[in-house]
């Protein structure tokens, strides 16, 4: 009898192991806002995530669902453990994930864009006419110039393109008047398809994207990642990436460096 239990309690000390190593071993899942296609994002992020596997020991997986509505429903219900996003400080989701880390580079702004012969100059001159937005879900490509375009009791006929890239092709294709979008994806644009929009609308700065994370990790683990992330910029390994990607890594951020974009946030819903 004894040699029997000592049997069963070997398969359920193996099976307890076997579960905790597998736990050890599923992948963490990092969303991403719908900015881009997702062959586009995945050609950015995935290079990343390989860097930062091999560097902290952790396995790492992209994961976005099929719209920004979709995206933000998945965070909302906490299946990632990490995003890059700023919908997190959106009323509904604010205080629950946390940052960690932001892109590095200029802060970001929204911007309203037209062809360069355009005869539309100033924001007033958008009253009645057709703009291209990423969704009703972008900040700095929606919420930012809704609020602006609000203000000076401006309004406009809106045609939403799923994405920047999308509210971009619009605009080149000349199906709308003007398009608003967020300053850094404006700049590649108009670099890769080696094309020119004129700007009539710039907002303040916003801080870059920022990397955030789950409450459920474990705060050892969140340091390695975060430290990863850091010296992302600083690491031989890396600069191959950096380059490829025309990235400059990743800098310190807190939560009160988007203290502006939960106000403009709560300004749209007013």
């Amino acid at each position: 009898m004894r040699t029997l239990y000592q049997y069963y309690a070997a398969i359920c000390l193996s099976i307890s192991l076997g579960n905790l190593h597998a736990e050890e071993n599923k992948p963490l899942m990092l969303g991403v806002l719908n900015q881009q296609s997702p062959q586009l994002t995945a050609e950015r992020w995935n290079p990343i995530l390989n860097y930062l596997s091999k560097t902290t020991g952790f396995p790492f997986q992209l994961k976005m669902g099929q719209t920004v509505q979709v995206t933000d429903a998945m965070m909302g219900r906490g299946e990632f453990d990490l995003v890059f996003t700023n919908h997190n400080f959106q009323v509904e989701y604010d205080g629950v994930y946390k940052v960690i880390a932001r892109w590095s580079g200029e802060p970001i702004r929204g911007v309203i864009a037209v062809q360069p012969d355009s005869n539309i100059n100033q924001l007033y001159d958008l009253k009645d006419k057709k703009i291209a937005f990423p969704s009703k879900d972008a900040f700095v490509a929606y919420a930012v110039p809704k609020v602006a375009l609000n203000n000076e009791g401006i309004k406009v006929n809106v045609s939403f393109a799923g994405n920047q890239e999308g509210a971009l092709a619009q605009l080149k294709a000349k199906m709308v008047d003007a398009v608003a979008v967020n300053s850094r994806l404006l700049k590649n644009y108009t670099e890769q398809q080696n094309i020119q929009f004129r700007e009539i609308f710039v907002s303040e700065p916003f801080a870059e994207l920022p990397i955030i994370v789950h409450p459920r990790l474990p705060s050892d683990k969140v340091e390695i990642i975060q430290k990863a992330l850091l010296n992302m910029k600083n690491d031989p390994n890396a600069a191959e990436i950096l380059k490829k990607l025309k990235f400059k890594g990743f800098e310190a951020a807190e939560e009160k460096d988007y203290d502006n974009v939960r106000k403009v946030y709560r300004q749209s819903e007013q």
